[in-house]
């Protein structure tokens, strides 16, 4: 998916996350229809990171300099998307691995 220019490989994320979800034992919450919150946290600031780092990088500076001057309204309309699909990804996931029960 593309979100304001950056390209994003939710469905692999969302793979990616889904093992990790499995490897911590919370499958089930997963199976039922929800994302354990810790997760999606932890995709937040990943991908918040990585965006910042990016952004950093078109203007070239670095990401320290350019966290003061970050329109959080923009940052969040650019996550919120990204968060979305990788949910989405994580429940293919579990679909594709027999396991979404809802």
């Amino acid at each position: 998916m593309t979100v304001n220019g950056l390209n994003v490989d939710t469905a692999r994320i969302g793979q990616g996350m889904y093992e990790i979800i499995c490897e911590k034992g919370d499958e089930a919450i997963v199976a039922f229809g929800m994302i354990p919150k810790w997760a999606i946290d932890m995709a937040e600031v990943a991908i918040r990171e990585k965006v910042i780092e990016l952004a950093a990088k078109r203007i070239q500076c670095t990401p320290e300099e350019l966290k003061p001057h970050i329109d959080e309204p923009l940052m969040k309309d650019t996550l919120q998307p990204i968060l979305h699909h990788i949910t989405l990804g994580i429940y293919d996931a579990a679909a594709k691995a027999g396991k979404l029960v809802v």
